[in-house]
């Protein structure tokens, strides 16, 4: 059947495409069956995806249930159209490129006629795979290639029939395990403390937005504060030190802005943070976003370095996001 005729069929059951089209369970690996099925030997339902956790359980507003609707719609009218597709049905609005699923599906029936389709089919599984996770959990047509290259079902070079599968296999493993021990990572006490401080850090910036909505300073708050130990910190600093020197320097600001919403404790922290990393800077030139940097990341536990690794990273996301997003309007 040609790749026209395929997008263009309609007939049979959902149930009946995958009675078809799938390999019997009993006939794989132990390791890949209960990759494949599960330990009950079902096809996983999208909700055990781990991508569904990512999303989490909530109570959709209207605008998401809409949109959740016309997705739901739309895949519908895909597994229709082409029913070895299987994507599964999500019950969360989330930015799934439906395009992507059928994309990949063409290309790996493309290339499992191919010479050495079994080496082409493993490729394109694992850019599937490793570029596209969300459209990867959802799309269960790939259990059919993974199936059939496994079992040396795919013509191949080789002369081990099952070569092409087994590398595959040992890849996909590899990558599961790393991915893994990200996921430990990002949520290691170290790394949850410093994505609390880039949402303060955060917070800070959207108090400057609306300041007359907030009972707590924003960071041209903090600003105002520094810029003033800028100039005046060497005059203090010749006469007073230790505890002597942040007391006297919080006294005298207080003297001249009682305004501001600090305590003299927020005031002497700014101090004890501005002189720990005043020696790095030329005289009275210390950034403000260097301060609050360090103040905010004292008070989580974590050092400023892994709070900007993790603001950069938290942006990185955001941005992809944010292309994704615009990709799929």
């Amino acid at each position: 059947m040609g790749e026209n005729s395929e997008h263009r069929l309609t007939a049979g059951s959902h149930e009946k495409s995958r009675s078809e089209t799938s390999i019997q369970s009993e006939c794989l690996p132990e390791p890949v069956r209960g990759y494949l099925y599960g330990a009950e030997g079902m096809v996983k339902n999208s909700s055990e995806h781990p991508a569904m956790r990512l999303f989490g359980r909530r109570e959709l507003t209207a605008e998401e249930r809409t949109s959740l609707a016309k997705l739901q719609a739309r895949i519908r009218m895909y597994n229709r159209t082409v029913p070895q597709l299987r994507i599964q049905i999500p019950d969360s609005d989330i930015p799934l490129n439906l395009e992507i699923c059928a994309d990949y599906y063409f290309k790996c029936k493309r290339a499992s006629f191919e010479k050495d389709g079994a080496s082409k089919v493993a490729e394109l599984l694992i850019s599937f795979s490793e570029h596209h996770p969300l459209e990867w959990h959802f799309s269960d047509w790939k259990n059919d290639f993974i199936a059939k290259l496994v079992l040396g079902q795919l013509s191949t070079t080789s002369s081990a029939e099952k070569e092409p599968g087994e590398r595959w296999l040992k890849m996909h493993w590899k990558r599961e395990h790393r991915k893994q021990r990200e996921t430990d990572i990002d949520l290691s006490p170290k790394r949850m403390s410093a994505s609390s401080a880039v949402s303060d850090l955060e917070l800070l910036e959207l108090i400057d937005e609306n300041p007359e909505f907030w009972i707590v300073p924003g960071f041209r708050v903090y600003a105002k504060f520094v810029n003033w130990l800028n100039r005046n910190w060497n005059r203090v600093a010749a006469t007073k030190k230790g505890p002597a020197l942040l007391n006297c320097l919080v006294s005298e600001f207080r003297k001249k802005r009682q305004d501001l919403a600090f305590s003299d404790s927020d005031l002497s922290d700014i101090c004890g943070v501005y002189q720990s990393i005043e020696p790095s800077h030329p005289p009275g030139k210390v950034p403000t976003s260097q301060v609050v940097l360090t103040l905010v990341a004292r008070k989580h536990g974590v050092s400023p370095r892994l709070v900007t690794k993790v603001r950069a990273e938290m942006n990185k996301q955001r941005l992809a996001s944010e292309a994704n997003e615009k990709a799929r309007s």
